[in-house]
Parts: C-alpha cells; structure tokens; sequence
C-alpha cells in the first residue's frame, strides 16, 4: 500500500513505541508507522503475535519486538530504557495495550477489577513515567494514550473498563496542560467499537460472547481503519482523538444531553442479560 505522504512528513526517521502491538490496533499502528518510514519498537506480552512483524517484507521503515506487559512496571522502565539508549530518544509513545470486561458489577470479582486496571490504568501510567521525563528533557515528544468513547459515554456492564478509560482520558487532560510548556504533547484516543478481537469469552461474565458482539449498537470498525483515524488526529496534533463519526455523536451527547444516552445504555443492560439467559429488569 502506498503510503500516506502526511503520514511519512510526520512519522519519517523518528522513534515510535507501540504497547499492545500483537494484535487488533496496536499491531496496525506498528505497521502504518512503519510504512511511514518510523522506527518503530513493538511491545506485547504475546512473543508469538509480535516476533512475525519483525519478519515482515521491508518498507521505509523498521519493527523490532520486545516482550513486554506493560501491568510490570519496572520491566516497563527495563524496555523503554534500552530502547532510549538504543535510538538516542523516543519521538512518540502510543500507550495502547489494554483488556476489556464485561459484566454486570456485583458478579465481578476483586481479581478481575485488578487484571483490568494493572493493564488499562497502570500500564499507560508506566508507560508514561518511563518515557516522559526523557521528553522534558529533549523538550518535545508525543504520548498518546488510548481512552475510549465509554470514557465519556458510560458503558453499563463494562463498568471497570468504563472507568479506567475514563482515569486515561483525564489523566491525559490534565498530563497535556502541563507538558505543552516542556514541548511535550499528550493526546487521548477515544475511538468507537473496533473489531479488534478485544471481546473474548473469557472476558466476559455473565453472558454469551456472539450474542453481545451480535447485537452491538453500531457496526466495529477495522483495525486498519481505526489506526489510520488515530493517526491522522496525531497529524493534526489534536489532544482528543475521537473517531469515527458515530463516536463524535456519542460523546457529544455523552458530554451535554446524557440523559439522551440512556436508552442506549438500557439496551447494553437487556442485551448482556439475554445473552446469559437472564430476564431484562427495567
């Protein structure tokens, strides 16, 4: 595929890290980085899902995998630093692993709040005090930490992941205001449902997978598409990255008109219900 030329001016000879990179967007953004003549350090905790794009055909740019889950942080710092002293910097760090949960809350146990939130909340958190005081230091640099529209929408039965999504959108809020006068940008991604394979059986309490995934709202989007959406709001330097359209929607109504929200969140509710052969309850 040709590459996008804005994407080469932004992305060409620098030094990009992708955290969740074995799969779904992480592993799509490794690759359009890449075509983009980056440099690109790839990092999963799946050895088998990263180590095959390191043996992909050769374009302008470069993968190099590292074992890594981010939930570690003091393996977090190990990689980052090795990667710093390998490459002299790190231009962009896109703070994209995460899990999903799904589950009405009174079923969920403590275990499963805590792996959801080491990965979601913690890892984007070691992931930034890894890299950033390096970026203070160089005096530029951009984190981009992957929220989600349920950070602004609510998701009912997916209350843990709702609410680290959250945490990362306002962290990044807040962690911009300060970094722009050290010349270092912060973005949030917040994209819509993306078929990424993030919603597993095992993931789930409660309900059926098919039947939940059937019976979405809106249509999931490709990977490949969602990365080249992220991508170009980190072209355009946005702080919010929110795609696609429907998203856009979502969070607007999510921000003044929430109420507007609530038959949507109603369905979510008798959908996971149905799924696990339960009655819906008004």
């Amino acid at each position: 595929m040709k590459p996008n030329a804005r994407f080469q001016e932004t992305f060409d000879g620098r030094v990009a890290v992708v955290t969740g990179a074995g799969s779904g967007i992480g592993r799509e953004l490794a690759l359009l980085l890449r075509d983009s003549g980056a440099r690109v350090h790839a990092c999963d905790r799946n050895e088998g899902a990263i180590r095959p794009l390191a043996e992909m055909a050769s374009a302008p740019g470069s993968i190099t995998p590292h074992v890594l889950d981010v939930a570690d942080g003091r393996a977090v710092t190990s990689v980052f630093r090795r990667i710093e002293e390998e490459e002299g910097r790190i231009d962009f760090l896109f703070n994209n692993a995460g899990i999903t949960l799904l589950g009405e809350s009174h079923l969920l146990s403590f275990d499963l709040w805590k792996s959801l939130l080491d990965i979601n909340l913690m890892g984007v958190v070691h992931g930034i005090q890894a890299v950033y005081p390096s970026m203070v230091r160089q005096g530029r640099g951009h984190i981009i930490n992957t929220a989600s529209v349920a950070a602004v929408t609510g998701y009912a039965t997916s209350v843990a992941y709702a609410g680290s999504k959250a945490a990362i959108l306002e962290l990044s809020r807040s962690l911009g205001s300060e970094a722009e006068g050290h010349g270092v940008r912060v973005s949030a991604a917040c994209p819509g449902y993306v078929n990424s394979g993030i919603f597993s059986q095992e993931r789930i309490v409660g309900s059926d997978r098919d039947h939940v995934v059937g019976n979405l709202p809106v249509a999931m989007l490709p990977p490949r598409t969602a990365a080249r959406m992220l991508l170009e709001g980190v072209v355009r330097k946005q702080r919010e990255i929110i795609f696609p359209t429907t998203a856009r929607m979502f969070c607007f109504l999510g921000r003044w008109f929430p109420f507007l929200l609530a038959p949507s969140q109603k369905k979510l509710i008798r959908v996971f219900r149905e799924g696990g052969g339960i009655a819906a309850r008004d």
